[in-house]
């Protein structure tokens, strides 16, 4: 009961904050499945490990992973002995990095956050027979029976108070029975805010693409924030490992003073610099990326719901990394701008 129960509670919840829609909704939602699904997976995991115990037949990496608190290598262990499918666990791995983005990194998509919401309530419902069974045998906690329990558990009510049995198949029908289908589907919603995402993105670029005169090359430009980027990143981390190492000798640290670091854009020293810490150094970029971008965005329409989402994260992530590349460049060229128009009202 201590797992079902609540992972039921917890998908039906979700599924009332996807039927109100809306992205507070979806956000709601999308962690509250997460959630259950950790739970589904850890008692999965837990399981197969009890079974273990006699045959031993796991290795100790694997058992490592499933007893471990790292969902991306619980996933993969049930994917190993064929619990999870492959592209189960891609669109597993896509809704959780959203998920932590939620926690972590503030409000970035949300147009299409109770989409993403919806699909990871499915493809939950989904997994529920295989990681839970397709019944399961319960011992009796009535404290854990509240109204919402015997709502959702009818099989419960006139129950052995020692054992009960609970069709998890059943219950799966019942979470996802009547589900409306959204206005708008979703391989639509992806490819429009994608392709929402990709002007936005090309509209940062072109404000640094010409440089501070207004004559350099973009693809000139796009190559040198993605040099200056991956140097000074590169060198931040030789720094850190060289403090690492300075600590475990008892010396004191050397750290780096981050404003000097941002005058050396621009300056053929960071190119110099580029040779000897990243000799094999390529841009990730060579051209301009957008129109790229939007063919993948546009073929999204003609792919099924976990394929459209490959194809959503892998774009989106490539965004989201030249987004940060650009972030300082065009800080510095908002200031140089601000400069120019303080020296012209001096002038005035």
């Amino acid at each position: 009961m201590r797992v079902v129960i609540p992972v039921a509670e917890q998908l039906d919840r979700a599924r009332q904050e996807i039927l109100v829609g809306g992205p507070l909704n979806g956000r709601i939602g999308l962690i509250l499945i997460d959630n259950a699904l950790e739970l589904m997976c850890h008692q999965k995991a837990t399981e197969i490990l009890e079974r273990d115990r006699a045959s031993r037949r796991l290795s100790p990496a694997q058992r490592n992973d499933a007893r471990g608190q790292v969902f991306g290598r619980k996933v993969a262990f049930l994917k190993g002995l064929g619990h999870i499918a492959d592209d189960q666990v891609r669109a597993i791995t896509i809704f959780h990095r959203h998920r932590n983005q939620l926690y972590h990194a503030g409000l970035r998509n949300d147009p299409v956050v109770d989409h993403l919401a919806r699909r990871y309530f499915v493809l939950t419902i989904e997994l529920m027979a295989p990681l839970l069974g397709v019944a399961r045998h319960l011992r009796w906690e009535g404290a854990l029976l509240d109204d919402t329990a015997r709502r959702l558990l009818p099989e419960l009510a006139g129950a052995s108070r020692h054992r009960a049995r609970v069709d998890i198949a059943d219950l799966a029908r019942r979470l996802q029975a009547d589900l409306p289908e959204p206005a708008q589907g979703l391989q639509a919603a992806l490819r429009d805010h994608l392709l929402a995402r990709i002007q936005r993105s090309e509209e940062d670029f072109a404000f640094i693409a010409t440089g501070r005169g207004g004559k350099d090359d973009p693809r000139d430009t796009l190559r040198r924030v993605q040099l200056e980027h991956d140097t000074l990143a590169e060198l931040v981390r030789v720094r850190r490992d060289q403090d690492k190492e300075r600590r475990r000798l008892g010396l004191p640290e050397k750290p780096l003073d981050e404003s000097v670091l941002s005058m050396a854009r621009g300056m053929p020293i960071l190119v110099e610099l580029n040779g000897k810490l990243l000799p094999d150094w390529h841009p990730k970029h060579r051209g301009l990326p957008f129109s790229s971008w939007r063919k993948q965005a546009a073929s999204i329409d003609r792919q099924e719901s976990l394929q459209a989402l490959d194809i959503f994260d892998r774009v989106l992530r490539e965004i989201e990394a030249l987004d940060e590349v650009m972030a300082e460049p065009i800080d510095d060229m908002h200031g140089w701008n601000q400069h120019m128009e303080d020296v012209m009202m001096d002038r005035r």
